[in-house]
């Protein structure tokens, strides 16, 4: 079983207040969220509706949250929280609206810009986030106001601060891939055991490496995902939605899964080594998923959990 199973049991999140009909803020008020990593251990789709306001008076519940993105930047972003409530389960059904405020000066927080988020599920129901794609025009400051209203009429509000970095450490739409040689069934004598801690694993997702992939003149979905050893808090059965992608588009697109860690079938034996396409592409949590066209640039990332219909629009959007 995936731990990312396990390891909802243990989140945890801080945010603060805010107020909604009329979203003024004030200074001192944006709490710093938790990261989406963790520590290791060995053991949907948008719905169009009204935008709803949630005033202070009206935000009996509690909430906590945790952001999903392990790094914003200037640019378009995906931006993700996930939503627990005072019991620490996760928060499944909610309108959530988010109110984005400029912190240049944090003594006068300015309101930039609202919008609604969708709901992203995991087609096995257990990991939800909310998210919204938008495109930040400035690095600095920011803090974002997070309101839901629940089923049953209760609704709740907080509010984080983050930071928009100038630069990507990690690689970014419009970027060239580099080169990398990563391994294949080849390369470990058809041993699947070798490459993937998936109990299902899909061999065609290891035919080409990268470097075979990037001159195939076809266009590359590229995943970085641990399947039985997720140790961030928003994985979720990525690597089971690239297999039914690969189902779908194997004729159009070349698919390549990288395992996070080396060692398998047991990363504890090099002690959790991070692989080394993993820091080829800057990255320090999973899971990640690339498209690739077929020059070799970044399209399109994401990280964390994801539906097909979204990657599906980003790889029609690809080859149109």
């Amino acid at each position: 079983m995936s731990k990312y199973f396990a390891l909802l049991l243990f989140i945890s999140i801080a945010l603060a207040a805010c107020r909604g009909d009329s979203p003024e803020a004030t200074a001192g008020t944006f709490a710093t969220p938790l990261s989406n990593q963790v520590e290791i251990h060995e053991e949907g789709e948008h719905q169009d509706h009204a935008h709803v306001h949630v005033d202070e008076s009206q935000a009996t519940g509690a909430l906590e949250v945790a952001l999903v993105a392990s790094e914003l930047v200037v640019g378009p972003s995906r931006f993700a929280v996930g939503l627990f409530d005072d019991q620490r389960q996760v928060v499944h059904e909610a309108d959530v609206h988010f109110h984005y405020y400029d912190l240049t000066d944090p003594a006068a927080p300015v309101l930039e810009m609202e919008a609604d988020a969708t709901a992203v599920q995991t087609p096995d129901g257990l990991t939800t986030i909310f998210a919204h794609e938008r495109e930040f025009q400035r690095a600095g400051e920011w803090g974002v106001e997070v309101q839901a209203l629940f089923p049953d009429g209760s609704a709740a509000l907080k509010r984080i601060g983050f930071q928009v970095l100038a630069e990507s450490p990690t690689l970014k739409p419009g970027q060239a891939v580099p080169a990398l040689q990563t391994p294949t069934l080849a390369t470990v004598d058809g041993d699947l055991s070798k490459l993937t801690s998936a109990l299902d694993a899909n061999p065609d997702l290891y035919q080409l490496s990268l470097t075979q992939a990037l001159t195939s003149g076809k266009p590359t979905l590229l995943l970085f995902a641990t399947p039985a050893f997720c140790q961030t808090r928003f994985c979720g059965p990525v690597y089971e939605q690239t297999d039914q992608l690969e189902q779908r588009y194997g004729d159009t697109f070349n698919f390549i899964h990288v395992e996070v860690y080396t060692g398998l079938p047991d990363p504890s034996v090099n002690n959790w080594e991070i692989a080394p396409t993993m820091t080829d592409f800057g990255l320090t949590t999973e899971p990640w998923l690339y498209l690739i066209d077929a020059g070799g640039t970044v399209f399109y990332r994401v990280e964390g959990i994801f539906t097909t219909a979204e990657v599906e629009r980003q790889m029609q959007a690809l080859v149109e």
